[in-house]
């Protein structure tokens, strides 16, 4: 019996240890993030994410500093350095800087949606295992020899569903609707110059953590009183 009980006891130890873990974790991702994640728990995901977070189905939009400029980025190489981490590199651009940047993405969390959906008339219904993304923190370095450089630092979701075979693909199930949304980035940027620090967010289809910028419905779209940053159609 004392046996049963040290167990019992072990067990609770470790289940409230683990809990008081997960708890910590959460409260260090953003809001945005979290609401985002909602109807969703902790799972394994042994996989590489290189090819979603490498995607280019679409070009990234995205936003510095306060008033909103218009911020570009083409991510060209993700590669994987371990379970959890992955090398990155590639090009941005705000107003006509240009710089080269590397940095790492390392996973924090995977997680399954509880409740998923199947698409437009439940098409997918049958054909994947499991819905679900992944939370997980950046930390780029634009080159300091390159004009107006810095580094961006922040947290990333990202959307996945594994297939019938195993294989961990984009999530583009849900592309139809207006809020759809993937590879969102959010976070600052600090200038290796002045060591002052914007807010930046960039994300495919629509932006993260962007305020008022985007009004638009089905699709994004910019409010009129930030056109001038950059946004106006050329």
């Amino acid at each position: 019996m004392s046996k049963l009980f040290n167990y019992l006891a072990l067990l609770l130890i470790v289940l409230s240890f683990a809990s008081c873990q997960e708890k910590k974790a959460e409260a260090n991702v953003p809001k945005w993030i979290l609401s985002m994640v909602s109807d969703s728990k902790n799972t394994s995901a042994e996989t590489d994410f290189s090819n979603i977070l490498s995607d280019k189905s679409v070009p990234y939009i995205g936003y510095i500093g306060t008033d909103y400029q218009k911020f570009s980025i083409d991510i060209q190489k993700v590669q994987r350095m371990n379970d959890n981490q992955y090398d990155v590199s590639g090009i941005t651009v705000a107003k006509n800087n240009r710089c080269n940047f590397r940095g790492t993405i390392d996973i924090v969390e995977n997680r399954e949606f509880t409740h998923p959906t199947y698409g437009v008339d439940d098409s997918m219904k049958g054909q994947f295992r499991r819905r679900g993304c992944s939370i997980a923190k950046y930390n780029l370095e634009e080159e300091t020899s390159q004009t107006g450089s810095g580094v961006f630092t922040g947290y990333l979701l990202f959307y996945w569903y594994e297939t019938n075979d195993g294989k961990f693909v984009y999530d583009d199930i849900d592309s139809h609707s207006d809020s759809y949304c993937n590879n969102q980035y959010a976070g600052t940027w600090k200038s290796n110059k002045t060591k002052k620090s914007k807010p930046c967010a960039w994300g495919q289809y629509r932006v993260p953590n962007s305020g008022d910028l985007d009004i638009g419905a089905g699709e994004f779209s910019v409010n009129p009183k930030y056109a001038k940053n950059g946004w106006e159609k050329k």
